[in-house]
């Protein structure tokens, strides 16, 4: 028998009232639950865009500035007032070129490579050539023995065509390398700018450590005077080592040297230069507030020719 009570109680306006309130919950639910989805693919799209863009910006942007950059460094290094000698200010100087829409760029030409919070300063044109060098000299780098010395003076891969392919040299191994490696190059003929050059190299071509130090002194004291006033482009003093030809006088009246001292320098006249053959053009791109891809470029400015190009 169906009781009356229920059955009336089932049909009043508060019941269904709470029956429609559940369904609209659920409804609203499953709603979310689609929003949500479609929400997650739309961000999906939005950062694959984000992504394109960028990587459009890459390819279509940095790539043309970095490309004008060099085009406007060959040029000027052909004018260049100073083109006689290139020391450690004028190279390490950052220097930068505006573009339209916010677009920039900086560049120098040497590597800074931070060890231990400071900065080292590298010039490819101040290293030592490892297809050119002598086994003496290659047993009096850091981490090299003379047996690894020789092992890589007759290896069947010289000349090598990067720093890193003296890792495949036998006997070699990644501790010695990383001791080293920063001392060495592929690209030149062998001649070492005076101006750049590192204690470690002057080391390892077989100065002591007092002379060593005496030549960095002075190339950080001994203002050059320019060739002609009226041409000079910066008129910031620039201190280094302008000509060989007067080295080993110069050096006598800046500090005393031994008759050994100044056999081992003369004995190297011929290895070093003023200037050098060699540079690693290193230019940062900017877009805005946002650093882009930057690029290290080796170049041959005689020839106005790219030896090797790295994006990194």
């Amino acid at each position: 028998m169906i009781d009356r009570n229920m059955l009336k109680s089932s049909f009043c306006p508060a019941h269904r009232l709470e029956k429609n309130n559940a369904s609209i919950l659920v409804i609203c639910l499953w709603a979310i639950t689609v929003l949500s989805i479609f929400a997650m693919a739309l961000t999906s799209f939005v950062f694959q865009e984000i992504k394109f863009a960028r990587s459009y910006r890459r390819i279509a942007l940095s790539l043309p500035l970095a490309r004008s950059a060099l085009a406007s460094v060959f040029y000027l290094r052909e004018k260049d007032p100073t083109s006689q000698y290139d020391t450690m200010q004028e190279l390490a100087r950052e220097e930068g070129i505006d573009f339209c829409a916010g677009n920039s760029l900086s560049y120098y030409f040497v590597d800074k490579v931070i060890r231990d919070g400071n900065t080292e300063i590298i010039d490819e044109g101040a290293l030592i050539n490892l297809n050119t060098a002598s086994i003496q000299i290659l047993k009096r780098l850091p981490g090299v023995d003379e047996d690894l010395a020789e092992s890589i003076a007759n290896s069947g891969m010289r000349p090598f065509r990067s720093v890193n392919e003296v890792l495949l040299v036998e006997g070699m191994n990644k501790e010695s390398f990383l001791l080293f490696k920063d001392l060495v190059t592929v690209y030149g003929a062998g001649r070492i700018n005076i101006n750049t050059v590192s204690k470690g190299v002057l080391l390892a071509l077989g100065l002591d450590n007092d002379l060593a130090d005496a030549i960095i002194r002075f190339r950080t004291q001994n203002q050059i005077e320019p060739v002609d006033a009226s041409l000079a482009l910066d008129p910031v003093p620039d201190y280094g080592i302008s000509t060989l030809s007067t080295l080993l006088d110069d050096l006598r009246r800046f500090v005393t040297l031994g008759l050994r001292q100044e056999q081992d320098l003369l004995s190297l006249l011929t290895t070093f230069d003023v200037r050098s053959e060699y540079l690693r053009f290193n230019v940062v791109t900017r877009f805005g507030e946002e650093k882009g891809p930057c690029y290290s470029i080796v170049i041959h400015p005689a020839t106005k020719k790219v030896i090797s190009w790295r994006e990194e």
